[in-house]
């Protein structure tokens, strides 16, 4: 009995596959915008106007103060550093206030039709190599599995720079010349990162061709120069090719791994590590926050948190989930690891391209080990990881075909996967824009009503910027290319007296290891300084599972927002 429902399931499946190839060319890809677009809002519904990461109003401050004054700056006009990582989103989104949308709305907008972009992009990707049916499921995968439409609408740059490296591709596939150029240039404005895929495409013109053809040569030098003036201009600006925000995650990263090793008493060496850590840190996050691990119903088990993180409940069903996905990415990657295929797949035009993503993909992470080991803020500094990650599990399940009941159940598995994580995304979501709504923005209502004379410093600076209208005093070195001489060497303290701060907004009460890893006051030496003292005025926090349900996946905030007096003595 059990075998002939197979094989009427896998008939099914073969005649809808039959008909997904006699369909106008246009119909999944409407399909797929329009899936996106109900999901989007689905996510959007507890609150259509916050967002779920302080960096996403850093990026507003910049465009509208660049509508507003055609000056690049956060709260002074003299400012040396540029806190934002994305010149081409903060134009986009200042283009959007000159023509009279506001940030927050254009903003969603982008992301939402940049997801767009990626799914039906890859979709495209995919057709000439594989069926409708099977391209759109993989590129359905891909935008629905969770952590997609989070990236889209958590107003950052994230999904546009995705967008844009899917389409430098396709133009390349085309051989659109002028196209690929000027996407080219647009994806190294939107993040530096962008030179990656160029490189990638480089090389596998290199493995078909010998050589870079002059035409590919010619139209990435265009690209390039497009967008040397920005990086010409943050050079002459601030001493580096890189915004500051790219250093303050470094600093940031380095003392925060100190701070826990200390605070913990771990053995030092295990920080000098951190760059070879850094794959099994994100298989650890994917299997963890992408494939099921917390996402899957009961029953579940409780692991214990490591170096002061908070427990995480998994379910026990992610164990066969993380076995299956693995074994479905190698059967779906394992060829692309044998250098001996480069060759017949750069000259298929079919596979070109699936080869020079993968190569992106090494880049990325191999740059990203080396200069900065964390996968960022919901794993957004990888979010290209994702793509091919679906697409490997896709191709995996596709060589199933002869092996139906095997097919069938890993399909079923599949779909439950990515549901479960598509409903737990969009639970974090709204504990992210809980905390936002409850917790940062009153923070910022706050401080709004201090005296004039008041200046205040903080950690998280962009909503508390935007919503108080108050020029802060940034203290994580955003701001600051010399940071780690003002910050560590020179003394955070003095550093707080020179600039006349009066008060300090901090993520977490100073002392409190239950509000996240890290206990900001104690890194930077504040609570101890000889210079002043810190008494607590006010506390904004919401719920403590609430905020746990949005921190795990994340790691963007603290439990509540503190707001400090500075005493001096």
């Amino acid at each position: 009995m059990a075998e002939t429902l197979i094989e009427k399931l896998d008939r099914f499946g073969r005649a809808l596959d039959s008909r997904s190839r006699q369909l106008p060319r246009w119909v999944i890809p409407a399909c797929l915008a329009a899936s996106i677009a109900a999901a989007a809002l689905l996510y959007l519904y507890p609150s259509p106007r916050e967002f779920p990461m302080d960096d996403a109003y850093i990026h507003f401050v910049y465009a509208e103060n660049l509508a507003a004054h055609a000056q690049l700056y956060f709260s002074f006009p003299d400012e040396k550093g540029v806190a934002a990582s994305s010149f081409l989103w903060i134009v986009l989104l200042a283009a959007g206030r000159l023509a009279g949308i506001p940030p927050h709305v254009a903003a969603k907008i982008l992301g939402t039709l940049s997801l767009i972009v990626v799914s039906v992009g890859v979709y495209e990707l995919l057709r000439r190599a594989w069926t409708p049916l099977r391209a759109a499921a993989a590129a359905s995968l891909i935008a629905f599995s969770g952590n997609m439409l989070w990236f889209s609408l958590n107003g950052m740059e994230t999904t546009l720079f995705l967008a844009l490296g899917v389409l430098t591709i396709l133009s390349h596939r085309s051989e659109r010349w002028g196209w690929f150029g000027f996407l080219a240039a647009a994806l190294t404005l939107t993040r530096p990162e962008g030179l990656f895929l160029l490189a990638a495409l480089a090389l596998v013109e290199v493995i078909a061709y010998g050589r870079p053809r002059r035409e590919f040569l010619l139209a990435a030098s265009v690209g390039l120069l497009l967008a040397a003036p920005w990086y010409g201009y943050l050079k002459f600006r601030t001493g580096h090719f890189l915004p500051t925000s790219a250093s303050a995650k470094q600093l940031g990263s380095a003392l925060a791994t100190d701070f826990v090793l200390k605070q913990y008493h771990l053995p030092q060496f295990i920080g000098r590590l951190s760059n070879l850590l850094y794959p099994a840190l994100w298989i650890a996050y994917l299997l963890e926050f992408a494939l099921g691990g917390i996402a899957l119903p009961p029953p579940e088990i409780r692991l214990a948190g490591a170096a002061g993180s908070p427990s995480v409940d998994i379910s026990v069903w992610s164990f066969a989930a993380a076995a299956m996905v693995i074994w479905l990415a190698f059967l779906g990657w394992k060829n692309f690891f044998k250098p001996r295929q480069w060759n017949a797949w750069a000259r298929d035009p079919n596979r070109r391209e699936l080869l020079a993503l993968f190569f992106w993909v090494v880049l990325h992470n191999l740059a990203y080990m080396i200069l900065l080991p964390i996968p960022g803020t919901a794993s957004r500094y990888g979010a290209v990881n994702y793509i091919v990650l679906w697409i490997g599990i896709a191709a995996g399940f596709s060589s199933l075909a002869r092996l139906p009941a095997r097919r069938w159940a890993a399909g079923l598995f599949l779909l439950v996967i990515a549901a479960s994580n598509g409903l737990y995304w969009n639970r974090v979501y709204d504990a992210n824009i809980e905390h936002m709504v409850n917790a940062r923005v009153p923070a910022a209502h706050y401080v709004r009503d201090f005296r004039a004379d008041d200046l205040c410093a903080a950690f998280d600076v962009g909503s508390l910027r935007y919503y108080s209208g108050r020029p802060i005093v940034e203290m994580a070195a955003l701001l600051e290319p010399d940071g780690a001489d003002k910050f560590v060497n020179g003394g955070a303290d003095k550093y707080l007296v020179e600039r006349g701060a009066t008060c300090l907004v901090l993520p977490g009460r100073a002392g409190r290891q239950s509000e996240g890893m890290l206990d900001f006051a104690s890194i930077m030496g504040l609570t101890s300084s000889p210079l002043f003292e810190m008494e607590l005025v006010k506390v904004f926090e919401i719920d403590h599972d609430r905020w746990l349900l949005g921190y795990l996946p994340t790691v963007n905030y603290q439990a509540s927002v503190a707001i400090y007096r500075l005493k001096m003595k």
